[in-house]
């Protein structure tokens, strides 16, 4: 995920949200958008813990070639070790330096990566030079000034928010992601909203491993105080309790295509 680093707490706070129902679900929605095909090849930008990787690979069968990269070594080293197919690798590499061939994709994906990318528009660069002429591309990202989440508190909920802002390069990219991508010569077919929707909390659920994963980014920047943190997860944990509780994120998929 571009500007966080991750050791291995995080790194276990970020597999808990991707095994969880909600991004399971989102995983896999992602799939059907994709349509891949036995034998493409395809390169996953910003693969993470290589969960969505294996089901790329999963579909394009031995006669295929799928690659990961991600920046994190503690994610890299997780994707490997779950690695099944010799036809899938994990490397480290920046996602605006791709270590790979012009025009050798079939099909480009990048979820929940662009939005922390200093360098989108390097980012959308790369992709275009990587895809094949008539190749596909899906860049998911989270429009994060659009979340939605009920608290007691709203001026501490906004506190709590801008504090996490900084954990991404561009909080709001889908809002300008369209007019990048078609900057970087690549044609905008499609733009698909996932939603993750939440009114009481159940085990894996998005919204309760979020949680942890935003007090951890905070009290490692130290831009609040561990007393604020606590009383805001607290409150959630209390409106949840009485039936109050509603969370809703948006993720935004573009589907592009690379002219020939």
């Amino acid at each position: 995920m571009g500007s966080m680093d991750y050791d291995d707490a995080a790194a276990d706070r970020l597999e808990a949200a991707y095994l969880g129902p909600d991004v399971t679900a989102q995983r896999a929605h992602t799939m059907r958008l994709l349509d891949i095909q036995p034998g493409e090849a395809v390169i996953d930008l910003g693969s993470g813990p290589g969960f969505l990787a294996s089901d790329i690979a999963d579909a394009t069968g031995p006669e295929g070639r799928v690659l990961g990269i991600d920046l994190s070594d503690a994610l890299i080293s997780r994707a490997r070790r779950r690695t099944t197919q010799h036809w899938l690798r994990h490397e480290k590499a920046d996602v605006t330096q791709i270590p790979s061939e012009d025009a050798s994709f079939d099909v480009v994906v990048s979820t929940q990566v662009a939005e922390y990318v200093p360098d989108i528009d390097a980012f959308c660069a790369e992709m275009h030079r990587v895809m094949k002429p008539g190749a596909r591309g899906l860049v998911m990202a989270t429009d994060w000034n659009a979340m939605s989440w009920s608290s007691s508190d709203p001026e501490r909920m906004a506190r709590v928010m801008a504090a996490f802002a900084p954990h991404c390069a561009d909080s709001s990219l889908p809002q300008s992601l369209r007019g990048r991508l078609r900057d970087a010569g690549l044609e905008v077919t499609g733009i698909d909203c996932f939603p993750i929707v939440t009114t009481d909390w159940h085990e894996g659920c998005y919204c309760q491993t979020v949680i942890p994963f935003i007090q951890g980014y905070i009290r490692t920047v130290g831009t609040l105080d561990d007393a604020t943190l606590d009383a805001w997860a607290e409150d959630l944990a209390d409106l949840n309790a009485r039936g109050e509780h509603f969370f809703a994120t948006f993720r935004f998929s573009f589907l592009v295509t690379r002219p020939h």
